[in-house]
């Protein structure tokens, strides 16, 4: 039979599995915490390009007579479109 009475004045005591166990809860907590940070940030980005995509659209439909108005030309709406999401 084994000997229980070493556990008995400690009940709340926790031992090295238990911590280790919370230490790697924690470890998980924070990458989980990070890579949610991660996703949030990669689908900002991919709604902002979506956004830009669209204005891009809108800007090319523009007729030259609302393009001189706003004062661009053109060229200035052809310059803008071939610069790459990412570089803006």
């Amino acid at each position: 039979m084994t000997n229980c009475t070493s556990t008995i004045g400690r009940p709340y005591e926790i031992g090295p599995v238990e911590r280790a166990g919370s230490t790697i809860g924690r470890v998980i907590d924070r990458v989980v915490a990070v890579s949610a940070r991660g996703a949030t940030g990669l689908v900002i980005m991919l709604l902002d390009w979506q956004r830009e995509v669209r204005e891009r659209a809108h800007l090319a439909s523009l007729p030259n007579e609302i393009l001189k108005d706003v004062g661009l030309t053109r060229a200035d709406v052809e310059a803008e479109l071939s610069k790459p999401l990412w570089l803006r």
